[in-house]
């Protein structure tokens, strides 16, 4: 079997970091990828090519076992593998026979040994096939899924205060798709949704989605953590003798009373009644005053200045 450089490969340096090797892995299987040249015959060799070097050098501990091979592998010759090598796969050394010494080993790799198996090579079944290294099922090595995938989506807070359904549209390489969300009740700005198998398609498998909520506020409501925070417009003489007024809330209409002597600015709580009813609703006082007064309007207000002991 022919002796696989993976770092040529991948084209990179025997000393590359592991962020060099993922992202030139990342850009060549993007250029490569079956799926996006079709036209290319030798687009899917190259593809399995690339995914055998990144299955071995973007693991550390694959890489470290792959670089103890050495640097002298030379294909069609022999190879001896370096002192040590040996207990790199555990158990009994290469050779070694129950009562008697070890014996050397020599490797022959010779041209027309290799083929695809299973989409790896013989070479790399011969190195890692019995090992049960992580990512393997029946001595064979699982192919890395796609990348995920991030994504924001606005909803309104009548959607995150009762939950609901939202239908998003996907555009990938392969066309178009929709699919319904459901949005729990209670869901906060920030939180993440996961779509499984909806991400980036790699050889392994698709990577996830993940929808970033952004609760939008509508300027007649606001949040504060769980609480609701709504302006309740009251005029001088309700807020003088108080009053009672139909709001609003994310569950319907309700009849606020509304005591007399409010200040503006003031805070009346609704318990219960915020986001999904794990907070409160607190109605805030604002007083209005008319700016377009009749004569007899203005007439009784300066009667109340002058009759009036109060001062703010």
């Amino acid at each position: 079997m022919d002796y696989k450089d993976y770092y040529k490969v991948l084209g990179v340096d025997r000393n590359a970091t592991q962020d060099e090797i993922k992202k030139k892995y990342r850009k060549l299987a993007r250029d490569c990828h079956p799926d996006t040249c079709r036209d290319d015959p030798d687009a899917e060799r190259r593809f399995k090519e690339l995914n055998e070097a990144h299955e071995v050098l973007g693991d550390p501990e694959k890489r470290s076992r792959y670089d103890a091979l050495g640097s002298d592998w030379q294909e069609g010759q022999t190879f001896r593998p370096p002192p040590g090598f040996e207990h790199i796969f555990g158990g009994e050394p290469f050779g070694a026979r129950s009562g008697r010494g070890a014996r050397s080993f020599s490797f022959e790799f010779g041209p027309g040994t290799a083929h695809q198996s299973g989409g790896f090579s013989d070479f790399f079944e011969s190195l890692f096939g019995d090992m049960g290294l992580r990512g393997h099922t029946s001595g064979r090595p699982s192919a890395p899924k796609g990348s995920d995938l991030e994504t924001e989506v606005s909803i309104s807070l009548e959607d995150a205060h009762a939950g609901s359904t939202r239908e998003i549209h996907l555009q990938g390489p392969g066309g178009g798709k929709r699919l319904n969300v459901k949005i729990p009740a209670g869901a906060h700005d920030g939180m993440k949704i996961r779509l499984a198998g909806q991400g980036n398609v790699g050889p392994g498998g698709a990577g996830d989605l993940y929808l970033k909520l952004r609760l939008s506020q509508n300027g007649k409501y606001r949040l504060e953590g769980n609480n609701i925070i709504m302006d309740l417009p009251i005029a001088p003489w309700d807020a003088a003798l108080g009053t009672t007024k139909e709001i609003q809330t994310l569950d319907g209409t309700y009849n606020l009373k509304v005591p007399a002597g409010v200040s503006s600015g003031q805070r009346l709580r609704l318990k219960g009644r915020g986001l999904a009813h794990k907070g409160d609703l607190f109605a805030q006082i604002k007083i209005m005053t008319p700016k377009d007064m009749s004569n007899e309007e203005k007439r009784l207000f300066t009667e109340l200045k002058e009759i009036s002991k109060f001062k703010p």
